[in-house]
């Protein structure tokens, strides 16, 4: 396995440990909102950081898709 998916199993462990959410849960977040990608750009960066950053870092990107799904489906309302 390469370090890189290594890292993508501790990132999925580290978040679902600090979250207290099943594996299966997180594994579909991070589907969802297409966090391995996410994971894998910011590997170099992640790695050598304390991972509560990178679960800021993810619980931010969620957020941020939200709210822009959010105001697409406005625009779309309004269109």
């Amino acid at each position: 396995m390469s370090k890189e998916n290594e890292f993508l199993v501790f990132v999925v462990e580290y978040y679902r440990n600090k979250k207290n959410l099943p594996g299966k849960e997180v594994v579909d977040l991070f589907d969802r909102y297409n966090i391995w990608g996410l994971a894998k750009k910011s590997y170099f960066l992640w790695h050598i950081e304390s991972p509560d950053n990178f679960v800021r870092e993810i619980d931010n990107y969620i957020s941020v898709s939200n709210i822009e799904n959010a105001t697409q489906l406005n625009d779309e309302k309004r269109g």
